[in-house]
């Protein structure tokens, strides 16, 4: 994995930004508009492909991605790429979507598009070329990260529901050098939006320039989330003989793409001591426009028991765990709102939950016990925040865990004709 540290980036924040924007869309990010297209076939290629998607569940799907093989189509020369229009069979209209590395090899392999489905129901979506149709950038990014020079080192990312952060080298370096603003700490930090729109950029730049505080609401949301130590909402660790054993900060990192639909990076983490093994470990992470859960795709240089975990405090309410399921949750006060925390895992990767009360400030965790297969765990966590109308009760938070889970054993099907 490529590895980038502190030193290499000595540009203003809004240069940061738009070097990091411009350099994860040129590669990866080809979208059409919302625009409706009548074809006109004498100005299309004669190659062109059909695909039907299937729900088949019992529940509606909205906001729901389907990733198709480039070597699938019809086309899958690179310089047909850019001419690629995807309609929606049924209303005519053509869709928004995004060219992605789906293996991390650098590499564009796959093209990803989002679906509304009915329950138990099917669609059908074209594909086809127009030489006179060039697919530009200019659709709103949506989901979106990057590194954050400008706030010491950190890396942080959302979509249009939520927002994250973690922690960097160069805060653990503070701490070991005794000085203050630092953290060591692999916990994951949710930044709490309740606008549909992009506000990292915006909120670290009115903390750098002075003109304003991401901790107070002034409409779009706030960080009034505490992390500390802890495991924090979701991030991973070892739970051994009542000690948490954690990676601690990320060592290095690479930022794969941001879009419309989709952001994905890597973090590296230097070896560390689960209790019984030292193991080295990279993070893929990735989220997808409409979902409140980051994916994380854990990979190890050997088999490894885990855990995924949220932190408790004295305002956690209640917890779910539903073990046969891979659905965890809890729902705690947040000053004047209210929080869910949760954690989704396909069941063959669960062994197990515990809860842990500590005795010490950011010891107390829900733990989901988690074990690898062929060195690689997955798993999805995220949050709701009742204050974003989002979501307006722990149960309503509940009900969408378990749609998640059910998604999970049931992905949509796809048929290429």
């Amino acid at each position: 994995m490529m590895k980038h540290s502190i030193t290499q980036h000595f540009l203003m924040p809004h240069k940061i930004a738009l070097l990091t924007l411009l350099a994860c869309l040129l590669p990866s990010h080809f979208a059409q508009s919302h625009e409706t297209i009548n074809l006109d076939k004498k100005s299309s290629t004669e190659k062109i492909s059909q695909i039907t998607v299937f729900n088949d569940l019992a529940i509606e799907r909205a906001n729901e991605t389907v990733t198709v093989s480039l070597e699938g189509l019809a086309f899958s020369e690179s310089r047909s790429w850019p001419h690629i229009v995807v309609k929606n069979m049924a209303s005519n209209e053509a869709l928004i979507y995004q060219l992605t590395d789906t293996n991390n090899d650098g590499v564009i392999d796959s093209l990803i598009f989002q679906v509304e489905m009915s329950a138990n129901s099917s669609k059908q979506f074209q594909f086809s070329l127009n030489k006179k149709r060039l697919a530009g950038i200019t659709d709103p990014i949506v989901s979106y990260s990057r590194f954050v020079p400008e706030r010491i080192d950190d890396y942080a990312w959302e979509n249009d529901k939520v927002a994250f952060r973690v922690f960097g080298p160069q805060a653990r370096k503070l701490v070991d050098e005794g000085k203050r603003g630092g953290i060591i700490s692999s916990g994951v930090d949710c930044w709490l939006k309740r606008v549909d729109y992009p506000i990292l950029n915006k909120w670290y730049q009115k903390h750098a320039d002075g003109t304003g505080d991401y901790h107070k609401d002034t409409g779009e949301g706030l960080d009034n989330y505490h992390v500390g130590k802890s495991l924090g909402c979701g991030a991973s660790g070892s739970f051994y003989q009542g000690a948490l054993y954690s990676a601690g900060n990320f060592s290095g990192y690479k930022t794969h793409a941001v879009g419309a639909i989709r952001t994905s990076f890597e973090l590296g983490y230097s070896p560390w001591d689960t209790g019984t093994a030292v193991v080295k470990e990279v993070k893929r992470i990735s989220l997808d426009k409409g979902s409140n859960l980051t994916r994380y795709e854990l990979l190890f240089d050997q088999e490894v028991e885990i855990v995924a975990g949220l932190a408790l405090d004295i305002n956690s309410l209640s917890l779910i765990t539903e073990e046969e399921s891979g659905v965890f949750s809890s729902w705690r006060k947040q000053q004047d709102s209210e929080l869910g925390l949760g954690i989704v895992a396909e069941p063959k990767y669960v062994t197990g939950f515990q809860t842990y009360i500590g005795e010490s400030k950011d010891t107390s965790h829900l733990f989901v016990k988690l074990k690898s297969i062929d060195k690689r765990i997955v798993y999805y966590a995220g949050f709701a925040w009742q204050k974003s109308q989002q979501f307006r009760s722990k149960e309503e938070w509940q009900t969408y865990l378990k749609a998640f889970s059910l998604k999970l054993s049931s992905p949509l099907r796809v048929e290429i004709e």
